[in-house]
C-alpha cells in the first residue's frame, strides 16, 4: 500500500470502523459495490481497499472518472476502439473494460453519466461483454465493479434520471463514506499522519502538531473533507518555520465553527458530535447510534456519562 498522502488510514471512529468491517466482510466476494459520501471523504481509496483484500488483488484495479467523459469519448474510453473507428483511431486500442480484465473496475462519479450512457454500460454489465467502437466482435469481460458517487442515486431514479436496471445492478452492497465532520476522533490520525508524510516529502524534518492546533482542527467543518485537512497541513508543514505546529499556523477560514469560546476537550468534542448526531435524526436514539456506528446501550451510557 502507498505510503504517500493518498493512502487509506482506517481512523478510531466507530463510523470509520464500521466502512472497514463492511470492507472486509465483501472483499472476498465479487459482489458490485456502490460507495457514496462526499467529494474528498476518500471513496476510492475505499475502493482501492476492496481491490487489495480481494482474490483480484494481483490484478490492475482501473478507475475511470466518469464526470470528465463525454458522451462522444465515453464508448471509445470504456469500451475501445479498433483501428479506423473514426478519424483519430490511428491503432486497435483497449477500453478501461478489457484494461481491467480480471481484475477491478472503478467508475468514480457514475451518477453523472446521461441516460444514453448509462444504457451502454448496463448492457456490458448484463452481457459481461464489450464490443470496441468500429468492430463487431464483442470481447468476454471478467470484472468486479465498484462505483462511487456523491450524488443520491435514490432521487434520481424517482426523478428519471438515473436508470433503476442500471441502480439495482451497481448496487448490490453500498457503503456510505461519512463526511469529516461526522467522524472528529480520525482527525488527530489523519493530521499526524498527513504532518509525517509532508515533512518527508519537503525535507521538513520531524514536526508535531501542538494540542491545542489538534483542537482547533477538530472544531472546524470542513466541507472539503479529508483532501482538505491534506491540503491544510500540507500548507502549515511548508510554512511552519519551527518543530511545532501551531493553532496560528492554520488559516481555516469562514468554515471555523466558534462554538464556544474556550477551546474544545476531546470529551467535550464527543459530547457534542452525539448532541449534534441526536438533534440531526430528530433525537431518535436508534438512528442516531446506527449513525455513529455504536450501540444504543453505548449512546445511552455515554449520554449519561456528562
Amino acid at each position: 500500500m502507498s505510503k504517500g498522502p493518498d493512502r487509506l488510514i482506517r481512523g478510531a471512529s466507530p463510523t470509520m470502523i464500521n466502512v472497514m468491517n463492511i470492507v472486509r466482510k465483501i472483499a472476498p466476494t465479487d459482489a458490485n459495490v456502490l460507495i457514496t459520501g462526499e467529494n474528498g471523504t476518500g471513496k476510492e481509496l475505499i475502493a482501492g481497499e476492496i481491490h487489495s483484500q480481494s482474490h483480484r488483488s494481483g490484478e490492475l484495479m482501473v478507475s475511470v472518472d466518469m464526470g470528465s467523459l463525454t458522451e462522444s469519448l465515453l464508448e471509445s474510453e470504456l469500451f475501445g476502439h479498433v483501428k479506423g473507428a473514426f478519424t483519430d483511431a490511428m491503432e486497435d486500442r483497449k477500453g478501461k473494460f478489457e484494461i481491467a480484465n480480471g481484475g477491478t473496475l472503478f467508475l468514480d462519479e457514475i451518477g453523472n453519466l446521461t441516460l444514453q450512457s448509462q444504457a451502454k454500460i448496463l448492457n456490458a454489465l448484463q452481457g459481461r461483454q464489450v464490443t470496441r467502437v468500429g468492430s463487431n466482435r464483442p470481447v468476454s469481460v471478467n470484472i468486479r465493479l465498484i462505483c462511487a458517487t456523491n450524488s443520491d442515486l435514490v432521487r434520481m431514479v424517482h426523478e428519471g434520471r438515473f436508470r433503476e436496471d442500471l441502480f439495482y445492478r451497481i448496487n448490490t452492497i453500498m457503503i456510505e463514506v461519512p463526511p469529516l465532520r461526522d467522524r472528529v476522533d480520525d482527525i488527530p490520525i489523519l493530521a499526524n499522519h498527513f504532518v509525517k508524510v509532508f515533512c518527508e516529502k519537503y525535507n521538513k524534518g520531524t514536526m508535531k502538531i501542538k494540542t491545542q492546533a489538534l483542537e482547533k482542527l477538530a472544531t472546524h467543518s470542513w466541507p472539503g473533507n479529508v483532501r482538505e485537512l491534506q491540503h491544510a497541513i500540507e500548507k502549515a508543514v511548508i510554512m511552519c518555520e519551527s518543530s511545532v505546529l501551531l493553532p496560528s499556523d492554520f488559516d481555516l477560514g469562514a468554515a471555523q465553527r466558534n462554538i464556544f469560546h474556550h477551546e474544545l476537550t476531546l470529551a467535550e468534542m464527543e459530547r457534542k458530535h452525539i448532541l449534534d448526531t441526536l438533534k440531526r435524526n430528530g433525537n431518535n436514539i436508534s438512528v442516531a447510534a446506527a449513525k455513529l456506528g455504536i450501540t444504543r446501550q453505548t449512546l445511552y451510557n455515554k449520554l449519561k456519562q456528562t
